[in-house]
């Protein structure tokens, strides 16, 4: 059966930093979509130099060709137009103010090619008071709310474990830049401009955590278990963690017979919903106690005969060796030449018919620049003018 790419003859330029705009180009690149990445030369792109190096890049940076271009020099400017007049599609994510110092706005971009679509990222987008701002993911994660729902009642905030600002941006960047063009493809436009502030597309992940709010008129509380259901969170074992979400009145009944507490489902103080929530503390005692006596696995098969809601925590170790990650074949390295294999994390979505693939380890800065510059009509001496001038490494 042949190979077929959702995004096949899609050209992306990607002008990124980090994560948000890297793991948008990324997931259109694993779709089919040919990604360019432009880098300044020397440094490249800031998350070559995050530790652990090179992994934190190549985990965001597969699926692309990178060219290195001096975007602060007239020459470099120019090339980078010359690589955005045929593209379908330009993903940046600069600090504010950068783009047109650049002269990669959108006024001029579209110059040269009315019918691209330019996703920017921002922090806070161009008529926030905080537009000058520079935005990091613990920044948005302060500010969205994020950090002040992590972490446990009566401690400190906590900056979530993932990049959560940043991913939530991204994923919008992404979808945001698929239906922009649909849109093109079937005439409901010739190009367009998408912004896709982090700071907003972090609070609309709120969404059902916002509900607590919108209907006490409070901050919801910082806890690591459910606020509505009762039991719905973390128990310790007698060799680690697992949780359980056994939060309604049936799968309670369930769990009670589970682990031979028959007397707790005849206990009044957790009788229904409402009863268990207002007697959490007391539930908890009761249910760590039973739980300690056992293994985890020991715990974990027993529940999930029974098919009540429960895992293990994981670290990030641990999650590997699952079964599952295992079997979805969800780690797996990429060869490349003169550099050990780049280990990635394949791309969540499986097609009946279409295919997701991995056709690009993550680039060495620069490695494409000759090849890309050739492509889009630059003869062998006019890359190396430009390259004697620096402005393409």
């Amino acid at each position: 059966m042949p190979v077929t790419r959702p995004l096949d003859g899609i050209t992306v330029v990607e002008l990124g930093q980090v994560v948000a705009g890297p793991f948008a180009a990324m997931t259109l690149g694993d779709l089919g979509a040919e990604v360019i990445k432009i880098e300044p030369p020397e440094r490249g792109d800031l998350a070559r130099s995050v530790e652990p190096s090179p992994e934190y890049f190549d985990t965001v940076n597969r699926n692309k060709r990178s060219v290195a271009v001096d975007l602060k020099s007239e020459a470099g400017q120019a090339v980078a137009l010359d690589l955005l007049t045929e593209a379908d599609a330009f993903i940046e994510n600069t600090k504010p103010g950068r783009i047109h110092t650049f002269g990669l706005d959108r006024d001029a971009v579209r110059t040269v090619n009315p019918r691209i679509i330019y996703c920017t990222i921002t922090g806070f987008g161009a008529d926030s008071p905080y537009e000058d701002v520079p935005a990091f993911d613990m920044i948005i994660q302060a500010m969205s709310g994020i950090m002040g729902l992590t972490g446990r009642e009566g401690d400190p905030p906590l900056w979530s474990g993932l990049p959560s600002g940043d991913l939530a941006a991204s994923m919008y960047a992404t979808q945001s830049v698929l239906a922009a063009l649909y849109a093109r493809e079937t005439g409901q436009i010739d190009g367009e401009y998408v912004e896709v502030p982090m700071l907003d597309a972090a609070i609309s992940w709120l969404c059902s955590r916002a509900a607590y709010t919108f209907r006490h008129d409070e901050p919801r509380p910082r806890t690591e278990r459910h606020t509505g259901m009762a039991p719905f969170g973390p128990f310790t074992c007698e060799d680690g963690r697992i949780v359980v979400a056994a939060g309604t009145d049936p799968l309670w009944r369930g769990l009670c017979g589970v682990i031979d507490r028959g007397d707790l489902a005849e206990d009044g103080r957790f009788d229904s919903i409402p009863d268990r929530l207002a007697n959490r503390p007391a539930l908890i005692d009761e249910l760590d106690e039973t739980f300690a006596a056992q293994s985890r696995d020991y715990w974990l098969e027993r529940l999930h005969e029974r098919q009540i809601p429960a895992a293990p925590i994981y670290d990030t170790k641990e999650v590997w060796e699952d079964e599952h990650v295992l079997r979805r074949g969800l780690r797996t390295a990429m060869s490349r030449p003169g550099a050990p294999d780049a280990e990635v994390i394949a791309p969540p979505a499986r097609f009946e018919r279409l295919t997701t693939d991995y056709r690009d380890p993550p680039p060495s800065l620069g490695s494409d620049t000759d090849a890309i510059l050739s492509e889009v009509g630059y003869d062998a001496a006019e890359i190396d003018a430009l390259r004697s001038r620096g402005a393409v490494e």
